[in-house]
């Protein structure tokens, strides 16, 4: 009898441990003084872009938020789709507007070199059933289909863990979304060396608690801002690691021979970094205690 409630009570902390040690999918949770680590199409080297395979390898790897882009079939389903047409990615040619979602769903994801692999197009609804609990999401394009996303994350209670982004100014933001803005975390897309886009920071910082702002940095660092004032703000900083246009140059691939590439971020002050190596990015940020 003495064991059992032994072997209950250890089983009750151990239990109580792994759920403190769970992180909280959550953007209002994530702490400032972490590294948001997002996956730019879902974890695409492991699995073709924007696919729930996708999504849950990026979910294995301990990815923060998972990067995906939205399109809409004929018959009015919101579906995984980075470019304008499906020929890329899909074994069919045309756009997605041009099939039904039973049309959509017969054909073939192909991989990062183009080979036809058996994984199909996946819905919004399917990746949002997915990554519930397990990974916040970022909706590129999302928007564009603001009117069936939003209800469709409402009535799921994931609000919390969806993360808009667009290139409107203030005054726009507001007439097309102002009765729900107050509902969504909000990211406005700056591109550094913009006039009008500059204009953007103060707009929003003045008339609205945003959840950040993307920025451009071009491929030197000529135009370059201090983000560190505005985390003064309590915003956060989201800077791509992809390509060199978006990070004067301090890109992705440079980890391969140089692998403390991303202290350029952590210096300039970006908390959130969308990246094509979330395995590399993790192990530094786990390395420098800024994984979260």
């Amino acid at each position: 009898m003495l064991n059992n409630k032994l072997l209950q009570l250890f089983l009750l902390i151990f239990s109580s441990l792994f759920i403190a040690q769970q992180k909280k999918v959550s953007l209002s949770d994530f702490p400032d003084s972490k590294v948001m680590v997002v996956a730019h199409r879902g974890d695409w080297r492991e699995a073709p872009e924007n696919s729930v395979w996708a999504v849950k390898k990026a979910i294995e790897k301990g990815v923060d938020m998972a990067e995906i882009d939205l399109a809409m079939t004929k018959d009015s389903v919101l579906i995984l789709m980075h470019d304008n047409t499906i020929d890329r990615t899909t074994t069919g040619k045309g756009k997605p507007s041009d099939f039904t979602l039973a049309e959509i769903k017969k054909l073939h994801l192909r991989d990062g070199l183009g080979v036809e692999t058996q994984m199909n197009v996946p819905t919004l609804q399917e990746i949002l059933e997915i990554s519930d609990g397990k990974i916040l999401l970022n909706l590129d394009k999302g928007f564009d289909y603001i009117k069936q996303v939003y209800p469709l994350v409402k009535k799921r209670n994931m609000l919390d863990q969806i993360l808009f982004k667009g290139h409107e100014s203030y005054t726009e933001f507001n007439q097309k979304y102002g009765d729900i803005k107050n509902d969504i975390h909000y990211m406005p897309i700056i591109q550094l060396g913009k006039d009008e886009d500059l204009k953007k920071i103060s707009e929003y910082i003045n008339n609205y608690k945003i959840y950040g702002f993307e920025f451009t940095i071009g491929t030197t660092e000529k135009n370059l801002i201090d983000f560190k004032k505005l985390r003064e703000k309590k915003v956060k900083i989201w800077v791509n690691s992809l390509w060199p246009h978006h990070n004067a140059g301090n890109n992705d691939d440079l980890v391969l021979d140089h692998p403390n590439v991303y202290d350029w971020y952590i210096n300039k002050g970006v908390n959130i970094i969308q990246t094509d190596r979330p395995k590399e990015l993790i192990n530094y940020l786990k390395k420098n205690k800024l994984y979260y």
